[in-house]
């Protein structure tokens, strides 16, 4: 079905990937270059640090996202004093070129928001002890759909991605991951502005081109590493979808939402989402049986 969407993704979607409360600190934002270009970013390392390598959190805003906290921020940050987690929020630029803030359907000529975000990583670890084998990601919304960049691009740097209300192009300019990338995605079923269950377009202008319905999204992924096993659990107010059994120890999970919209649940069958993900992405990659 074709649609114009970008008119929600630079008008509704700027509204509704705002969080509540006061915006981020600027005196908080550090600086790495890329290409030539200053990009910002915020950090939250624990206070107190446990001993030896720590995870790192990449945590990717959505539309217009970028003055405002990260989707139930202070819950993240809580949880990573409790686990000895680094937290880093890379900041978009909309770039010469660029559809949108985060940069999608990557290509040879337009990799700056991914050597953006290799180069942060490399800043982090210049400063702090992270383990390399234990990088993650999560996004909402458009930053849901940067996650997906993310694992087709730079499979070599995370071990685990997990994204509310997103979705990749049906024609990805490239997507072989060399590396094994844990993927789970949560969307809701009533959101109006990145649907659930058909393929849409993301412009007129089409360098991104049509989008993936969020099964169809799912599926690619189950099929690009070969899951033999599948199971899908209902409850009150969702569907759990698993696939296992997958090449390079991954697992493919999907929280289909059937009373959401686009805006980020706080809560999914009772458990916090902050938590839900956590619980998610620390288990790869997959410790040797």
């Amino acid at each position: 079905m074709r649609r114009s969407l970008l008119f929600l993704l630079v008008g509704s979607l700027v509204v509704a990937c705002k969080s509540s409360g006061p915006g981020p600190d600027p005196g908080s934002f550090l600086t790495v270059d890329v290409d030539g270009v200053a990009r910002e970013y915020r950090l939250f390392v624990p206070a107190a640090p446990p001993e030896g390598t720590m995870s790192l959190l990449v945590a990717v805003h959505g539309g217009s996202g970028r003055a405002e906290n990260y989707p139930q921020e202070s819950q993240f940050e809580q949880l990573a004093e409790d686990e000895g987690l680094i937290i880093a929020y890379p900041l978009s630029e909309l770039l010469p070129g660029n559809e949108g803030e985060w940069q999608l359907n990557t290509g040879s000529e337009s990799r700056q928001d991914l050597d953006f975000i290799e180069a942060m990583i490399d800043d982090i670890s210049a400063q702090h002890p992270v383990a390399p084998e234990r990088v993650y990601a999560t996004g909402y919304s458009l930053g849901s759909m940067f996650t997906y960049e993310l694992a087709c691009h730079l499979s070599s740097r995370f071990a685990a991605i997990a994204s509310h209300a997103g979705s990749m192009p049906v024609s990805p300019n490239s997507c072989s991951p060399q590396e094994g990338v844990a993927l789970m995605h949560l969307h809701g079923v009533q959101d109006g502005i990145i649907p659930y269950a058909e393929n849409w377009d993301w412009k007129e202008w089409d360098t991104v081109g049509t989008m993936r319905s969020v099964p169809n999204l799912v599926e690619f992924w189950a099929g690009h590493y070969n899951c033999q096993d599948s199971s899908e659990t209902a409850a009150a107010s969702s569907a759990h979808v698993v696939h296992a059994s997958c090449d390079q120890g991954v697992r493919i999970e999907h929280h289909r939402l059937e009373d959401v919209g686009h805006e980020w649940p706080e809560r999914v069958e009772g458990v916090s989402t902050h938590e839900l993900i956590w619980s998610f992405l620390q288990g790869f990659p997959s410790s040797p049986e």
